[in-house]
């Protein structure tokens, strides 16, 4: 049985390993300066971190449509792969998972397996490290499944920002703990548990 790893481009995995493993990646959309474009190829991470790093620099994401799951899934299924296993972000940050849950209802669930990795980042990258790894062994999609699970569950993802301000715009803190953050001058260290970003 062969089993496709999809994921997004939130877990920003190198492209030599991308390529390697065969991982589809369907990217997040990104806006920077009003210009809209996909993740890792029409908007580079260069591109957002230097808006990030200008005061007032406003960048905004949204996730995949299911339109492009559906595409991702069929064009895999196509090619030679008899199930997918789709690991993604979390379900409490993006709405990439639902978007892949509603791809998955309209290719077919027992074609498509798609989970919520609960985590972000390389915490979401290493789950579908480990799905890729039993996939390219031959594993059944149960079993590269059950990998993407264990290592998400095992993961843990922490981080520090500069400023506060992009967490609240974008909904990942409310604006009571950024304005006290942002007084008090402090940089949190940050993680994220049970799929939400809280502080340590």
């Amino acid at each position: 049985m062969s089993v496709a790893v999809v994921t997004d481009s939130t877990a920003y995995l190198p492209a030599e390993i991308v390529a390697e493993l065969g991982i589809e990646v369907v990217p997040l959309y990104v806006v920077l300066a009003g210009r809209s474009g996909r993740e890792g190829s029409d908007v580079t991470s260069a591109e957002v971190a230097r808006a990030l790093a200008v005061r007032g620099g406003h960048v905004t994401t949204s996730r995949p449509t299911p339109g492009d799951f559906v595409a991702a899934y069929r064009r895999l299924l196509a090619g030679g792969a008899d199930r997918v296993v789709s690991v993604h972000l979390s379900g409490e940050l993006s709405g990439t998972w639902d978007a892949a849950r509603v791809a998955a209802g309209q290719v077919g669930e027992h074609l498509v397996t798609v989970l919520d990795s609960r985590s972000a980042a390389m915490g979401n990258g290493f789950a579908v490290l480990a799905a890729a790894r039993v996939a390219a062994a031959g594993g059944s999609a149960d079993q590269v499944a059950q990998a993407a699970r264990e290592t998400a569950a095992a993961s843990r993802t922490f981080f520090v920002v500069d400023t506060l301000e992009h967490l609240r715009r974008g909904g990942r803190i409310g604006s009571a703990a950024a304005w006290l953050g942002t007084a008090l001058a402090v940089k949190p260290l940050l993680h994220v548990i049970d799929g939400r970003v809280v502080p340590l």
